[in-house]
């Protein structure tokens, strides 16, 4: 009977002991995960500041040189997308059960089709709309206009993403926001006293609209990964990445050659004044860096979320400056200083609240093992 006991109570330290295992490799798989998705996201950003602001200082290079076509500059902006045909190509393994589940609950090609083809569209429309808004009104003006891009996009996530609005998100929201719109205190810009009340008009209206647009697109993104795109595979970054430069490169096609400017391409090249060669060089560095800058986009929208996403961004035009003040001599002001500080302020801030949100997810992680192990 005494050797009974022992053993009863040998096999429940033992079951103690693997327990306490169980418990700890739930919890370094859970710590695991979260470095490896905190590592994609960091990936991401990189993509997002390194693309965005090696873009635009080739854009100003561009325009520098001698060279004005609109619709080259647009097009160099997303024909980058045929370098992205190599990651959609390789196969990426898969599980066998998330396989068969995604062949049952997977939709339909054409259904992804039209996703790609809307996005696309949409994309199209909402650069047309700030096009216009650049065309019609100051830079300061259009800067501050279309700094409030943000701020919808809190609005449509909130609405079709059921994105979580916190006090210190506002306070991240509200700061990145001025960042990217202090250049209406700095004296750089043309005086809008000679641009008409109508001119005016057709420019706030489309940069709104745009402004609007491009946080309805990220939202509209984000819905599409959590409805249609359920995979957990960054192949479908890739793949939408691809098929939306595809359909707005087409669109900027059609456009140059409507409008006629492509017969102005080889004058344009021979006036470059750096040379054909470095033109050319340019254009196909300026495609490679706003591609990186739209897989990071999509990418943080998939990995984090449409609002995380834009957030980056906008601190992204916070720190375009400090490249301009070191590769193109640009000179560093208070107020470009200023900017930068609001914006790593804000990012901080949203850092922060995602913290709290980890955090949060660990301590439900552990409360419902207890209350598992209670149970049994």
């Amino acid at each position: 009977m005494e050797g009974a006991h022992e053993k009863l109570l040998h096999l429940t330290f033992d079951e103690a002991e693997g327990t306490k295992s169980s418990e700890n490799a739930k919890d370094s798989s859970f710590q695991s995960s979260k470095f490896i998705l905190w590592l994609q996201i960091f990936i991401f950003t990189f993509f997002v500041l390194a693309g965005q602001a090696v873009g635009t200082l080739l854009g100003r290079v561009y325009y520098e040189q001698g060279a004005n076509s609109r619709w080259i500059a647009t097009l160099a902006q997303t024909a980058g997308f045929p370098i992205l045909l190599p990651f959609i190509c390789y196969p990426s393994p898969k599980n066998h059960n998330e396989e068969n589940e995604l062949s049952v609950h997977q939709p339909s090609i054409l259904v992804h089709a039209s996703v790609y083809i809307f996005l696309g569209l949409f994309q199209v429309a909402n650069s047309m709309l700030f096009t216009l808004g650049v065309q019609y009104l100051p830079a300061s003006t259009y800067s501050l206009v279309s700094g409030s891009q943000l701020a919808f996009n809190v609005l449509t996530s909130f609405l079709l993403n059921g994105q979580k609005i916190t006090p210190i998100i506002l306070n991240s929201v509200v700061l990145l926001s001025f960042s990217s719109s202090v250049i209406i205190f700095q004296d750089e810009t043309g005086v809008s006293g000679d641009i008409s009340q109508k001119s005016l008009l057709i420019g706030f209206t489309a940069t709104t609209f745009g402004s609007l647009g491009y946080a309805l697109q990220f939202s509209l993104t984000e819905l599409a990964f959590q409805k249609v795109f359920k995979s957990g595979s960054l192949k479908v970054v890739m793949k939408m990445s691809f098929f939306i430069g595809l359909f707005v490169t087409l669109a900027s096609l059609t456009g140059l050659f409507a409008s006629g400017n492509w017969r102005d391409l080889e004058k344009e090249m021979g006036e470059y004044r750096s040379g054909k060669l470095l033109y050319v060089i340019n254009l196909v560095c300026t495609a490679i860096s706003w591609q990186l800058y739209a897989v990071g986009s999509i990418g943080l929208v998939f990995k984090a979320s449409s609002l995380f996403s834009n957030v980056i961004i906008n601190l992204g035009s916070s720190v375009v400056p400090i490249f301009a003040m070191v590769f193109l001599k640009d000179r560093m002001t208070g107020l470009k200083v200023f900017s930068l500080l609001l914006g790593l302020w804000g990012y901080a801030s949203y850092i922060y609240q995602q913290y709290l949100d980890d955090v949060e997810a660990k301590a439900c992680e552990v409360s419902k093992s207890l209350a598992e192990d209670d149970d049994f």
